[in-house]
């Protein structure tokens, strides 16, 4: 059969390409604790600024089973809630810090797109406050109107933008085995195969680092 011969020589490199994909997956998670630990040890502290941070760090440490993931987006959340009549500087820096780091985690889709709606609609008359706190003159309904418009954006990952970021995915993961596999001679020089995997691999590379950049 020929599937047979194809896992023999895949089997190696699928298996290489699982672990380098499990380390980065337990650093993510691992830094997600971590900065979610540190975050609230500030926060305890009254230091919120630096809090505010490191929660933006934990939800910048995105992985779908993440366990402080939610908990980071209820804490900012919370800081903005609680500072949004008297500190607006301080609601204003938990709500970017909010939006930024969910906005980190977009993949294939977007995570809490719920929350990131309630932010664009949130951060708006926030932003004004700041401004006039700040010392801003301009007047209020005309900074009001400009923010709302800024932030009037659609919410989510469309589906030809998760198209994209799958084909190029596996074309880059694919190129990579088979240059691995049958792209090199038994002096370990590039075949004219391994060029043509090569031009699908870094292809597959530039769609998947445009869809994700752009999408």
């Amino acid at each position: 059969m020929i599937f047979k011969p194809l896992w023999q020589r895949l089997r190696l490199p699928l298996l290489a390409a699982l672990i380098v994909l499990g380390a980065l997956a337990a650093r993510a998670t691992w830094e997600q604790v971590q900065a979610y630990e540190r975050a609230v040890g500030l926060e305890h502290d009254r230091k919120f600024g630096e809090a505010i941070d490191e929660y933006r760090w934990t939800l910048r440490w995105y992985t779908p089973w993440g366990p402080k993931w939610t908990l980071a987006a209820e804490a900012l959340v919370r800081i903005a809630k609680s500072a949004e009549q008297p500190e607006p500087m301080r609601a204003l820096q938990a709500l970017d810090a909010l939006r930024s780091g969910l906005i980190a985690g977009r993949h294939l889709w977007q995570p809490r797109a719920d929350l990131v709606a309630w932010v664009n609609a949130t951060i708006p008359p926030v932003m004004v406050a700041a401004a006039v706190a700040s010392g801003d003159k301009r007047d209020p309904k005309v900074l009001l109107a400009q923010f709302t418009r800024d932030y009037a954006r659609p919410v989510g990952v469309s589906p030809v933008t998760s198209a994209a970021v799958v084909l190029g995915f596996l074309a880059w993961l694919i190129g990579l085995l088979m240059i691995a596999r049958r792209g090199l001679d038994a002096d370990a020089r590039i075949t004219r195969a391994g060029w043509r995997w090569l031009a699908v691999a870094v292809s597959g590379f530039v769609l998947w680092a445009l869809a994700m950049w752009l999408g």
